[in-house]
């Protein structure tokens, strides 16, 4: 009987080689998929073309997220392309690619199929450097795929760059843990300390307590051998290191500490950077035994730790968070020709805009607050002032640092928006610009004419027209206007059509869409529509602002301290020990909590337009919009299972500041909170508008979950308000200057 030969193993591939393998299939074929996506939306555009007008069609592509150099794009696909479309599928381009190939020439597309078919990477890069450099149109195809693997290799130089970069982080995040471990140790040795140190709490110790105190002081004692020996000589090993790499990645950043507050001024990252380093410097020599290194007075702050943090690019702390607030470098002019009360200023402020004039139309004496009965009789709504019984019990302090007047913080200005006057304030105002730029202008326009009732853009109150004649006289780099959710309906398409096209005419990119407060932490449902342009040579970079995670926030989370400020107190205290009214207090917070607070409010305009469910509308969700008075544990003050809508629980509803504060009757400041657009709204449209203008982007999903600050600017000797200062920050940091030379010099 024959021999068989001996069977062939089959070569098999590791497992991580066969995952590769596989991921490998599945990422080619999905770029395949993308070409054939980009193809498939232009020819569905191409289809409406036969059907529907083009300025239709443009409103519809907005409405579904397009902006316009994406809808110019998905346009030109066919008749530029279309006869490469097998072509175009097989290299797998995606939408920079395409985009590329549209603005390109025939010979450079051309060319670039070539590429794509003989093996070479292809994609926008090497498409947009075909189009500049025409000759390279001449060179055979294997030449051209052998210059673009030498770019390649460039290109991998600076992926290592990168990589150097992020082992530079990695260990700053390494440096930062030491440092949080060094310190938290040193806490808990000195807190050991000073109780051994107090003999009358010792006195009171008991067995339980001095057989803990004696374990404490073992493990003091164990970390006084090792701990902080070891870890001190790692701190100052990382730092040395460290502040070599710092050098050589980020040269220029040794700025003496005197002159941080001034460079601060126009670079706020700069000035974290020389923080930085000087922290590292200050490590590397060590002595830190009796804590890291800071510095503070009323001026300004650092320390060590945080710098490192920033480094590290940790932010999550409660300290850092305040400090290092997401906030663009550069700071542009921005003027406000409609705000409800001014506090819309203080969310363009965190976004990176100086805010040369707020115009408000709101007036202190204005009466409102009306409603109608359902006989349709207008009635006027009773507001009490807040209670201010003496209680036996103080709530908690809330975080108000004193309220004060903010009519000139903003340099807030009181003009109609159709006013012949407005034109000539605001054209002063420009003047004092001293010929620099108007970056944007930003209105909140009345929104009655978009609802129901309203005749649109024939509506005498309309203010687009008003405002679009502001842009043509002030030609700002970029506009936003606000106004009501119904604005983007069917009903008012051919107006937005001619709005888009005047703004067109007067050479701005435009977006127009929808947002909800409610998407950006605000606690109440206030949809809005949003008209923004910005000048056609920043319109590639104009974005949306939207959230990759919503910051969805209850009423219970905006409103409990305020609503409920006695409730933790109380829950301090023995059940035992409780009174009647105290207990009885508890229990109706902790039901309306349980019953209410999960919810979103309703939006807070129809407090002052409502009709007459609106008194219904809010009792359904816990709260009793006749009534403003804080609720006490007082058992006569618990007759209702609603909380009465205050002007400060208002404000936590609208996103304002605790410490802005409102002028004129109670009917005009709540005419005004609800008038108001949150901050917020401000702010993350005001990220995207400033990142359009400048590219200095901001991650809009941090941006929009810090808090605002309306007393950004304080009081630094020498001046009481913006205007008379004219550089209120410049004053703080030489004030923070003569601080530290002053430290420096010695008494």
């Amino acid at each position: 009987m024959p021999k068989m030969p001996p069977k062939k193993r089959i070569s098999k591939r590791p497992p991580s080689d066969e995952i590769l393998h596989a991921a490998g299939i599945a990422i080619r074929r999905m770029r395949l998929n993308q070409s054939k996506g980009i193809l498939a939306l232009a020819k569905k555009i191409d289809d409406l073309r036969c059907s529907h007008e083009i300025q239709d069609i443009i409103s519809l592509l907005r409405d579904c997220g397009l902006n316009e150099d994406e809808i110019a794009t998905y346009m030109a696909v066919t008749p530029k392309l279309g006869h490469r479309e097998d072509r175009i599928k097989s290299q797998g381009l995606g939408y920079d690619g395409v985009r590329a190939l549209v603005h390109a020439s025939d010979e450079a597309i051309a060319q670039a199929m070539n590429l794509g078919n003989a093996g070479g990477p292809l994609g926008a890069n090497e498409i947009a450097r075909l189009r500049d450099i025409p000759e390279r149109a001449k060179i055979p195809d294997s030449d051209a795929v052998l210059k673009l693997r030498d770019e390649c290799f460039q290109a991998e130089c600076v992926r290592m760059a990168q990589a150097r970069q992020q082992s530079f982080t990695a260990m700053a995040r390494e440096l930062h843990i030491a440092m949080e471990t060094y310190e938290g140790n040193l806490r808990y040795v000195r807190r050991y300390y000073r109780l051994a140190e107090n003999n009358k709490a010792l006195a009171k110790l008991g067995t339980k307590g001095t057989a803990a105190l004696e374990h404490r002081g073992a493990v003091v004692r164990s970390l006084g051998e090792t701990f902080f020996s070891d870890k001190e000589a790692r701190i100052i090993a990382l730092a040395k290191i460290l502040l070599k790499e710092f050098d050589e990645l980020f040269p220029g950043r040794a700025i003496p500490k005197s002159e941080w507050g001034l460079v601060g001024n126009e670079n706020p990252t700069l000035r974290y950077f020389a923080e930085a380093r000087q922290a590292l410097v200050a490590l590397q020599a060590g002595g830190f035994l009796g804590g890291f290194l800071s510095d503070a007075s009323e001026h300004d702050q650092w320390d060590a730790l945080s710098s490192i943090a920033y480094l590290a690019g940790v932010h999550s702390g409660i300290t850092l968070s305040k400090r290092f607030s997401p906030r663009p470098v550069g700071k542009l002019n921005a003027f406000i020709v409609r705000a409800a009360s001014g506090v819309e200023a203080v969310g363009l402020d965190a976004a990176g805009f100086r805010i040369r004039a707020t115009y408000t139309s709101m007036s202190p004496g204005r009466p409102r607050g009306r409603s109608t009965t359902p006989s349709g009789r207008q009635k006027v709504v009773a507001y009490t002032k807040e209670s201010s019984s003496a209680v036996h019990l103080k709530p908690l302090p809330l975080k108000q640092h004193g309220k004060r007047t903010l009519p000139n913080a903003w340099n807030l200005r009181r003009f109609q928006i159709d006013q012949d006057g407005l034109f000539s304030d605001l054209n002063g105002e420009i003047g004092r610009l001293g010929g620099q730029d108007v970056h944007l202008l930003a209105a909140t326009l009345t929104d009655q004419p978009f609802k129901e009732r309203g005749r649109g853009e024939d509506d005498e109150r309309q203010q687009f027209g008003h405002a679009f004649q502001l842009l043509r006289d002030t030609r700002p780099k970029a506009f936003f206007f606000e106004t009501s959710a119904e604005f983007r309906g069917p009903k008012h398409l051919p107006f937005r059509n001619r709005l888009a096209q005047q703004a067109d005419d007067l050479g701005f990119a435009v977006a127009d869409f929808q947002l909800n407060a409610s998407w950006f932490g605000v606690p109440q449902n206030r949809p809005r529509s949003i008209l923004m342009g910005v000048a056609k040579e920043y319109g590639s970079r104009l974005r949306q602002p939207v959230l990759v995670n919503p910051v969805h926030r209850t009423v219970g989370d905006a409103i409990a301290d305020v609503a409920f400020g006695f409730l933790p107190e109380i829950e301090a205290i023995p059940e035992e020990l409780r009174t009647k009214d105290q207990a009885k207090y508890r229990k109706w917070a902790r039901t309306w909590l349980a019953d209410h607070g999960q919810k979103s409010a309703l939006d807070t305009l129809s407090l002052i337009r409502g009709s007459s469910d609106t008194f219904n509308n809010w009792h359904e969700i816990g709260f009793n919009r006749d009534e403003t008075y804080t609720v006490t544990p007082r058992l006569e003050d618990l007759q209702t299972d609603s909380v009465p809508l205050s002007l400060p629980l208002l404000k936590r509803l609208q996103g304002i500041p605790d410490d802005w504060a409102f002028v004129g009757s109670e009917r005009a400041q709540l005419a005004q909170i609800c008038e108001t657009t949150p901050p917020v709204i401000y702010r993350v449209i005001g990220h995207i508008i400033h990142a359009a203008l400048t590219g200095q982007d901001v991650d809009i999903d941090l941006a929009a979950r810090q808090t605002l600050d309306s007393k950004r600017w304080k009081r630094a000797s020498g001046f009481s308000s913006m205007p008379e200062s004219h550089d209120p920050a410049r004053a703080r940091a030489l004030e923070w200057r003569e601080h530290v030379l002053r430290d420096e010099e010695g008494p």
